[in-house]
C-alpha cells in the first residue's frame, strides 16, 4: 500500500477538507461540528483530532473511499471525514497509524504511518523519507532503516541503488543487500548466499569440506564400479593414482621399503583372529565382536604383532578399527602375507599415506592379483571410508599445526589448488558422475573467496580442525586495525568461536592489555562451565610460560537473553558493529 509522505492537513473553512500536497491545506476547526461525513457514522472525530498534541500517534481504519473523499474510523472515537486533493493510494480496510506533525489551534497536519509498512515507528526514518521526497512505502522504510542501522548515508542515491539491487535479486533481504554494500562486496548471487549462510550460522568451512570429502569418496566408488564393469584394471589404478596425486603432499608418498613387496599366491590366509583382535563397540555400546578365548588370542597377537599394529594404525588414521581390519583382510586375500601387511601398517601414519602405500603394493603386483580382488577392494565401503577420512584430514589442520599462523594461509591455498585440480581431472576421467563433487568443490571455493573478502576489512579466519575422533570449526575475529597490530603497546582483543564435540558452541573473548591476558568463556550450560573451570589451570600454565598473566571468567548464556550461538558472526556482521567496536575500544577498519 502506497501512502503519500507529504502529510494531511486538517483545517480551513471546512474541517472535512483533508488532502495531500506540497504545502498541504489549512482548514479551520470552527465548523467541525458541521462537517458532512461521507459515510454514515454517529460521531465525527474531526474535533478530537484538532485537540491532540504534536507527536501523538493514533490509529484509523479506512472505511470508505468515494472519489476524493475518505472516511476513517478512529478506534471507536468516531469517524474522520476528509477530502484528498492529490492522489493517495489507500485501500478500504487498511489499518493506518497517523502522527500529528503540527497543530496551531486552527489547522492540524497529520502524516500517515501504517503497520502494514513496517509499523513506521521510527520518526527519524519518517523524516528522512520526507526530506528526500520519498514515499513511505514498505520497501522505502526497510531500505532507510537498513542504511541507518549501518551508519550509511540515507539519501536518494543510496536508496535508489538498494531499490535497483532488490529488484535484480528479489529473494535477497534488504538487510543482506545493505550489509554487502557496507562491506564493499559485489552484489551477486554468490555473496548474497554466503552472507545469508553467515547470518544463519551455517557458514562453517569444515562442513563444506566434510561434504566435499564424502563426494570425492562417493565419486571414486561409483567410478570404480563403472570401470569394474566396462574398464580395465589399469584404468582403475590410474584413476586411484590421479586422486592420490591431487590430495597428497610429498610426505604422503610411499617409501622404498614397500617397493620390494611381492604377492605370494601360495601364502596361507592369516587367521581372522589377527584381524579381529580387540572388541569393537558400536555407538549403542554393544559388542560387535566377542572373543571367546581371550588368552589364546592374546598369545597369537604377542607372537605376531600385526593385531597391535592395526590397532595403532586405526588410532593414527582416525579410522574405525573394523574398517582397518577389513582393508587388511582384503589385502591378505590378494596374496599379501603377514610380513608385507606389517610393513604397510608400520609405514602408514596417516590415512593418505596408507592410501599411497596400498596403491604402491597393488600397482607393483597388479598382474599377479586376481582382477576381481582389485575391483572388490576399490569399490568397497572400507576403501570409501579411507578416501573420505584421508581427504578430510588433508583439508583440515590438527591442533599441533596451529602454532604458526602461516599454516592457515597455506591451508586455504592448498584447498583452493586441490579443488581446482579435482574439478578439472575427475570431470574428464571418463567414469563416474562428478556433478556433486564439482558442486561441493565450487562451494568450498566460494566460501574461501567470501572469507578472504571479509579479511580485507577485518582480521578474520575460519579454522577447520581435525582431531583423531572428530572435526570442528572455529571462527576468529580480531578487534584490531591491521596497521596497529605492529604496535606492541596497543591493546588487542579477539573473539573465538568453537563448535566443540562435548562443550557445544563455545565463544571465547580474549583481550591483551600489557602483559595481562583476560579470557571470558561463554557456554550453554553449567556442565560445560564446570569443565572449563576445572581445566583453567592448564591455560594459566601455558600463558605463564609465555611471560604473561591470566585472569578469567566463565559465563553461562541466559536463554532469556536470546544470545546468539556464534558471537563472532554477530559482532563482525551484525547491525551493531560500530557499537561493538566502540564498546571494546578497538578499530576493525582496515
Amino acid at each position: 500500500m502506497n501512502i503519500s509522505d507529504r502529510g494531511i492537513y486538517l483545517g480551513g473553512k471546512q474541517l472535512n477538507n483533508v488532502y495531500s500536497g506540497e504545502q498541504g491545506a489549512k482548514v479551520s476547526t470552527e465548523q467541525a461540528q458541521n462537517a458532512n461525513p461521507v459515510s454514515q457514522a454517529p460521531v465525527s472525530a474531526n474535533n478530537a483530532i484538532a485537540k491532540v498534541d504534536v507527536g501523538q500517534i493514533f490509529r484509523g481504519q479506512i472505511l470508505d473511499i468515494t472519489n476524493n473523499m475518505v472516511s476513517i474510523s478512529m478506534e471507536g472515537k468516531g469517524v474522520l471525514n476528509a477530502r484528498m486533493l492529490d492522489s493517495l493510494s489507500l485501500n478500504i480496510g487498511d489499518n493506518i497509524l497517523f502522527q500529528v506533525q503540527e497543530n496551531n489551534g486552527s489547522s492540524v497536519l497529520i502524516k500517515p504511518q501504517t503497520e502494514s509498512v513496517g509499523a513506521m515507528k521510527d520518526n527519524a526514518i519518517f523524516k528522512v523519507l520526507d526530506a528526500n521526497g520519498l514515499m513511505p512505502t514498505e520497501k522505502n522504510y526497510q531500505i532507510a532503516e537498513a542504511l541507518m542501522n549501518r551508519g550509511m548515508p540515507v539519501d536518494k542515491g543510496h536508496m535508489q541503488q538498494l531499490i535497483q539491487q532488490s529488484y535484480k535479486f528479489p529473494d535477497a533481504s534488504i538487510d543482506t543487500l545493505a550489509s554487502l554494500n557496507k562491506l564493499g562486496l559485489p552484489i551477486n548471487e554468490t555473496n548474497i548466499s554466503q552472507y545469508q549462510d553467515y547470518m544463519n550460522n551455517s557458514h562453517q568451512l569444515s562442513s563444506d569440506l566434510g561434504r566435499l570429502a564424502a563426494d570425492i569418496a562417493d565419486f571414486s566408488t561409483s567410478a570404480f564400479n563403472e570401470l569394474g564393469q566396462s574398464g580395465s584394471i589399469s584404468d582403475m589404478l590410474k584413476l586411484n593414482r590421479d586422486i592420490l596425486d591431487i590430495i597428497s603432499d610429498s610426505r604422503d608418498f610411499s617409501t622404498e621399503a614397500l617397493q620390494s613387496i611381492k604377492v605370494n599366491p601360495e601364502a596361507a590366509l592369516i587367521s581372522e583372529e589377527i584381524f579381529q583382535a580387540g572388541d569393537f563397540v558400536s555407538e549403542e555400546g554393544d559388542l560387535l565382536n566377542s572373543v571367546q578365548n581371550e588368552s589364546e588370542i592374546q598369545g597369537s597377537i604377542n607372537a605376531d604383532t600385526l593385531g597391535n599394529e592395526l590397532k595403532e594404525l586405526a588410532e593414527n588414521t582416525g579410522m574405525n578399527r573394523e574398517d582397518i581390519n577389513n582393508i587388511f583382510d582384503k589385502l591378505n586375500k590378494m596374496g599379501f602375507d603377514k610380513e608385507a601387511l606389517s610393513k604397510v601398517a608400520k609405514e602408514s601414519d596417516s590415512p593418505v599415506k596408507l592410501m599411497n602405500n596400498i596403491d604402491a603394493v597393488i600397482s607393483n603386483n597388479a598382474e599377479k592379483i586376481p582382477d576381481e580382488a582389485i575391483k572388490d577392494f576399490f569399490a568397497s565401503k572400507e576403501f570409501n571410508a579411507l578416501v573420505n577420512e584421508g581427504t578430510k584430514k588433508k583439508f583440515s589442520l590438527n591442533p599441533e599445526e596451529m602454532k604458526n599462523p602461516k599454516e592457515i594461509d597455506d591451508l586455504y591455498n592448498k584447498i583452493y589448488d586441490k579443488t581446482n585440480k579435482l574439478m578439472d581431472t575427475l570431470s574428464h576421467s571418463g567414469a563416474g558422475d562428478s556433478n556433486n563433487l564439482n558442486q561441493s568443490a565450487k562451494s568450498v571455493q566460494e566460501r574461501i573467496d567470501f572469507m578472504q573478502n571479509l579479511n580485507n576489512m577485518y582480521v578474520y579466519a575460519q579454522i577447520p580442525v581435525k582431531t583423531q575422533s572428530s572435526e570442528m570449526n572455529s571462527d576468529l575475529f580480531v578487534y584490531m586495525n591491521k596497521k596497529a597490530m605492529k604496535d606492541a603497546n596497543k591493546d588487542i582483543s579477539a573473539l573465538l568461536h568453537l563448535d566443540m564435540e562435548h562443550l557445544g558452541a563455545t565463544d571465547v573473548h580474549v583481550s591483551l592489555h600489557g602483559s595481562t591476558v583476560h579470557t571470558r568463556f561463554y557456554v550453554d550450560d553449567e556442565i560445560s562451565a564446570r569443565i572449563i573451570d576445572e581445566h583453567m589451570t592448564m591455560l594459566e600454565r601455558a600463558i605463564n610460560e609465555n611471560g604473561l598473566s591470566l585472569t578469567n571468567e566463565v559465563i553461562t548464556r541466559e536463554p532469556s537473553l536470546n544470545t546468539k550461538s556464534n558471537m563472532v558472526v554477530d559482532e563482525m556482521l551484525g547491525s551493531e558493529l560500530e557499537q561493538s567496536v566502540k564498546r571494546y575500544s578497538f578499530d576493525v577498519r582496515m
